[in-house]
């Protein structure tokens, strides 16, 4: 054996970033001057040093070097026990080389790095984050999860159990974020919230995020919502301002020209249904109608045939009496009953088809039955139960008081008004006709 060697300490301890020595005494067995030199095993090369690294030595006689151990701070080197040599090797001899033999215990070190990601996120009711947590030291990490004292603004879902990461890793974890309740209108609100993360040893952070929670009927919808709105009533405004009027106008002259082509066949005229009219007024209880004729023209038609009359005896008896009256202006038109004739007048509809203003008076033998309010009505039935009787060579007369000629559908204001009288009723013969 040309050498040996003698290390001050076979057991020694480094924490990662730091270093440790290790003096190593060296001898000189032979018999000559040797040169030695030194290598160390069971550790990266990059940890160690050796001063110096040579020794020249004479024969018997010894020196020390010095064995340095510097590990790097980093999740790569796992804490632990670290058996290691130094191999003593004599320049003239390599192959009597001696090896001394010791441990070195790299001590732990814990560094977590952990995040929410994404820090914010928004939605209705929740959102989906991801908690990133690296373990940067050199020992695996459980990690305990919960939400931090004061978040009460959302609640979490996170796994119960902790999670195990090694050194030198990521793990991610799913968290799911749901506001209480739930937001229905107005801005958007943020809530911040805080993730507690726990190693093992009890050490503790707190992980912050913000979920913003967006309100269902958002300031966009709401616009909508008024638009469409604003559409409807638009439409609603133009059915009733325009549409509407105009179909009720088109049915009446429809049935005007129905009952027009009974009258010129000679068939009896239908009447409508009852609709609410105001209180007969007694033969002999009005006050007599007239008035002074307009410049419009008029016409009349009536028929007749044998029909039953409820009892009252007689044919049943229809005619139309249409004129027209300058603006400013009235004008009248009458029925009169035939010499050796009684009519009984049962209902009236009075028609004014262009929307007129001004008044309408319908009398029987002198005595006012209704007066109307043109800009009231377009068309309107007048139901007698007890049927009005006019004499023979008595009239049946419509006055009508012209303010303002009103505008018939799908054409120009008129220049006149127009107003209709239908006639309803039983003429019958008397028993003693009048002259």
């Amino acid at each position: 054996m040309r050498a040996s060697a003698n290390l001050a300490s076979t057991s020694v301890s480094v924490a990662p970033g730091g270093e440790v020595e290790v003096p190593v005494t060296v001898r000189n067995a032979g018999d000559t001057v040797e040169a030695y030199r030194f290598e160390i095993l069971g550790v990266p090369g990059e940890w160690v040093t050796v001063q110096p690294p040579t020794l020249n030595l004479y024969p018997a006689g010894s020196d020390t070097v010095t064995v340095t151990f510097r590990p790097p701070r980093s999740a790569r080197v796992d804490a632990g026990d670290r058996p290691f040599g130094v191999r003593v090797v004599p320049a003239e001899y390599p192959d009597s080389a001696v090896v001394e033999e010791g441990i070195l215990t790299v001590e732990p070190f814990s560094e977590l790095a952990a995040q929410v990601q994404p820090p914010s996120r928004s939605g209705l009711r929740g959102a989906r984050y991801r908690i990133d947590t690296d373990n940067l030291g050199n020992v695996t990490e459980q990690v305990g999860l919960a939400a931090a004292e004061g978040t009460d603004q959302v609640t979490f879902a996170l796994p119960a159990e902790p999670v195990t990461v090694p050194n030198g890793t990521r793990a991610e974890t799913p968290l799911r974020v749901r506001a209480r309740r739930l937001l229905w209108w107005g801005a958007p609100k943020e809530y911040p919230f805080a993730v507690e993360l726990r190693t093992s040893d009890g050490r503790a952070r707190g992980l912050d995020a913000v979920f913003v929670q967006r309100p269902i009927i958002s300031a966009g919808l709401l616009k909508l919502l008024a638009a469409l709105l604003a559409l409807l009533l638009a439409l609603l405004a133009l059915w009733f301002g325009l549409l509407r009027p105009q179909v009720e106008t088109a049915a009446r002259e429809a049935v005007e020209a129905e009952q027009a082509r009974q009258v010129a066949r000679g068939e009896p005229v239908p009447s409508a249904a009852p609709n609410p009219a105001p209180t007969t007024t007694p033969p002999g209880a009005g006050t007599p109608g007239g008035g002074t004729p307009g410049d419009g023209s008029t016409d009349g038609s009536g028929v007749g045939g044998p029909a039953g009359a409820g009892g009252l005896g007689g044919e049943q008896f229809s005619v139309a009496i249409t004129f027209r009256t300058s603006p400013n202006g009235s004008a009248e038109r009458s029925y009169t009953v035939p010499a050796g004739k009684t009519f009984l007048l049962t209902d009236f509809l009075v028609d004014n088809v262009q929307g007129d203003e001004g008044t309408l008076t319908v009398t029987a033998n002198q005595v006012r039955v209704v007066t109307y309010a043109l800009e009231n009505f377009r068309n309107q039935d007048y139901h007698s139960v007890t049927p009005i009787r006019v004499p023979a060579r008595g009239r049946v007369t419509l006055t009508v008081v012209c303010r303002r000629p009103g505008t018939p559908a799908n054409a120009p204001r008129a220049t006149t008004c127009r107003e209709s009288l239908y006639l309803n009723g039983i003429l019958r013969d008397n028993p003693d006709p009048e002259d």
